[in-house]
């Protein structure tokens, strides 16, 4: 259940009908199964062990239920990548990246097109991975790497037809920016 969360819910966000079964059938599959064992435990006169293995299920599904899927996908995801990414936003600060570079095959995947997207504006140099995209192209959001910490006049366009602001910082540059 927890890799379901960890895989599913930080990026998209929204689940579809499908997702929210699947979700659902996760969570049902955990509480009967946990019932089954300690059942199966007090059978055999554990009162202990059931006792603890139902308050360890207690604990281990409100761990998941209030966990920050976001920021412990994003902070994994920079540390395993840490020395891929470096290189990248090193490119960038130097000014030697092209517009939309395509990203190397290990990082791929943290870009909806596999590319790392160049914007400049009026107070913004920025390199941009579009991690999600609404279907209508209104919204999105990704990782951006900004040479400068952002003001109130750092716009990011995570979208064709949405702008969003970096909110999160998680270190070495990158932040989190989302928005429609």
């Amino acid at each position: 259940m927890a890799a379901f969360y960890y895989l599913t819910l930080p990026i998209f966000g929204v689940l579809g009908l499908l997702g929210w079964l699947a979700l659902a059938g996760f969570w049902f599959l955990a509480v009967v199964t946990t019932v089954l064992a300690m059942a199966a435990l007090i059978g055999r006169n554990a009162y202990a062990r059931a006792a603890v293995t139902g308050i360890l299920a207690i604990v281990a599904a409100v761990a998941v239920w209030h966990a920050n899927w976001l920021d412990i996908y994003l902070k994994s995801q920079l540390w395993l990548h840490q020395d891929s990414l470096s290189r990248l936003a090193s490119a960038h600060q130097a000014g030697t990246l092209p517009t939309n570079t395509a990203l190397p095959w290990q990082i791929r995947y943290l870009s909806i097109d596999g590319h790392a997207h160049h914007q400049t504006g009026s107070n913004t140099d920025a390199l941009y991975l579009p991690m999600w995209e609404n279907w209508r192209g209104e919204a999105g959001g990704g990782l951006v790497h900004l040479n400068e910490p952002p003001d109130k006049d750092t716009i990011i366009g995570t979208a064709a037809g949405g702008v969003g602001w970096p909110d999160r910082y998680l270190g070495n540059g990158w932040w989190w920016v989302e928005g429609g």
